[in-house]
């Protein structure tokens, strides 16, 4: 019996294929059992017969190991594939809430200078109607969650065999959720609060003011406070997002090395 190794049109690499030589071995063996039935010899024939039906098992068993061999090779192939998706779509994400936690503490310093103007009562100050405006741009953590959708939409989370690393996935991902929710209670603040304000006491064009005492306005005062408690939310959900991403990314470089080894 010879094993070969052909190519074909499939989608794994290779199969190996388990045969015998038509010209060989099947040959030999029919020369075999007719000299032993010519020959009256039972007991060789049913000894032959045995050892027939023991290779053609031998053959199937072998048959079997190499493709229980191929299919825990395409098993690894895609675990492998998602581990590096999943790293390489989170280095992008983690970049991304770096950006945007450093403009939202950007703003913050605006705000807290905005509130100490406002609460000193100096409304002559030039530099209001700027931090006016930085009160007016937010922050956006947009995340890349492609690899997550896919892998749940296939059911093939099971070929993460590392649990712990499959629950980082699944918390971080989820705590992006909420991040984004901190965002939407800012943004909705701004529409409903400040832009309605602004609308009433600045012209958009060039910022100048329709009614020049809005900035002493209490209400002006405290959208200005209430902004400034939804924000230190926003960065402190980055921040937290933040840590637990770095270390899901550290996880997920320790899994692709084992797979490299």
């Amino acid at each position: 019996m010879r094993i070969y190794k052909k190519h074909l049109k499939t989608n794994n690499p290779f199969i190996i294929i388990v045969k015998t030589d038509q010209f060989s071995m099947i040959n030999l063996f029919r020369k075999i059992r007719q000299k032993l039935l010519s020959g009256n010899k039972l007991s060789n024939y049913l000894l032959y017969a045995f050892g027939e039906i023991l290779l053609v098992v031998i053959g199937i068993l072998i048959a079997l190991k190499v493709n229980n061999w191929n299919e825990s090779r395409k098993t690894l192939t895609e675990a492998k594939t998602y581990i590096s998706s999943f790293y390489d779509e989170n280095i992008t994400n983690q970049e991304s809430l770096e950006s945007a936690l450093s403009f939202s503490k950007t703003a913050k310093t605006d705000i807290d200078t905005l509130k100490a103007i406002l609460l000193n009562r100096e409304y002559t100050d030039i530099r209001i109607k700027s931090y006016i405006g930085s009160m007016m741009a937010l922050s956006n953590f947009s995340p890349t969650t492609t690899t997550m959708e896919n892998i749940s939409a296939s059911g093939e989370f099971d070929l993460i065999t590392d649990i712990n690393l499959r629950k980082n996935i699944i918390s971080t991902y989820n705590s992006f959720k909420t991040t984004t929710k901190l965002e939407g209670l800012l943004e909705t603040y701004v529409n409903e609060f400040l832009t309605p304000f602004l609308l009433e006491n600045l012209r958009f064009s060039d910022f100048s003011s329709i009614n020049s005492d809005f900035i002493k306005n209490p209400i002006f005062e405290n959208i200005v406070l209430g902004y400034d408690a939804l924000l230190i939310q926003e960065i402190n959900g980055y921040e937290k997002n933040l840590e637990r991403l770095k270390q899901l990314n550290e996880n997920l470089s320790q899994e692709k090395s084992k797979y490299n080894d």
